[in-house]
């Protein structure tokens, strides 16, 4: 696919992204950008059905509800987990030569619907911060809101002290893709 056919794409699937389901459409995205797998659990999209998958791990203590305005939340799909296997035809996303206890080498992809309103960059990191602290691996977010996406990720990196634990970096953001008019850029 060329690089012009790849951008039509794009904006057409962005445009498309409010008429079909969540975990369809930002799979389908992901999947044009090249992000794909089927390691995947089907959940019904509602916050209490994560919460119950996933608010189970003991490093789950750290979760708070409120802070990751769960309440806000209309809808959240974890579309899919994408190993460094899957990838290793294309190059290795994880470029460690030594083997570390509890590194895992994964990415795990969310949808989140959002409560129609403008949400600040600091409000969707606070949110990305408090679903990564349920999973060992580094989870990216895509927020669906006010006719617009988001794609968080957080580094994260070993503790240095500790091997057992690692520590939540910088949340990076592409914030306010406009659904319905997207910028060429």
């Amino acid at each position: 696919m060329s690089n012009d056919d790849l951008k039509i794409k794009i904006d057409e699937l962005l445009k498309g992204f409010m008429s079909l389901p969540l975990k369809q459409s930002a799979t389908a995205l992901l999947n044009t950008l090249g992000y794909s797998s089927g390691k995947t659990i089907d959940l019904d999209g509602s916050p209490a059905a994560f919460l119950d998958q996933f608010n189970q791990h003991p490093k789950a203590t750290n979760f708070n509800e409120k802070k990751a305005l769960v309440d806000e939340w209309q809808e959240i799909q974890l579309l899919f987990q994408l190993t460094d296997d899957e990838i290793s035809s294309q190059g290795s996303l994880f470029e460690d030569k030594e083997v570390r206890q509890g590194l895992m080498h994964s990415y795990l992809f969310f949808a989140v619907k959002l409560s129609d309103k403008n949400y600040a960059r600091g409000k969707l990191a606070q949110i990305t911060r408090h679903i990564n602290r349920l999973f060992p691996m580094p989870v990216m977010v895509l927020f669906e809101y006010d006719a617009k996406l988001s794609i968080a990720v957080i580094n994260r990196r070993q503790h240095k002290r500790d091997a057992d634990k690692d520590v939540l970096g910088k949340v990076t953001l592409i914030q306010d893709i406009n659904l319905q008019d997207p910028h060429r850029g």
